[in-house]
């Protein structure tokens, strides 16, 4: 069996302005990490992936992805 770390991922409240939300890793850090205040905090998980399946299970009418700087799996 494999160390699964678990991430902290948040989603941003405020969308861009092209109306999506992002989905940021808030354990490895973001130059675009929105604010503390801004921050709607998704919950631990191994994958940015499943990050985005729990936002668009909570807000299955947003357009929402995650932030290709801080959650691109290697």
């Amino acid at each position: 069996g494999g160390n699964f770390m678990m991430d902290k991922f948040i989603i941003n409240q405020n969308p861009q302005a092209n109306g999506v939300y992002e989905v940021h890793n808030a354990t490895q850090g973001c130059n675009y990490l929105p604010h503390i205040t801004q921050q709607n905090l998704l919950g631990f998980f191994a994958t940015s992936d499943l990050a985005l399946k729990r936002a668009k299970m909570n807000w299955p009418r947003e357009k929402i992805k995650v932030c290709i700087h801080c959650c691109s799996e290697a």
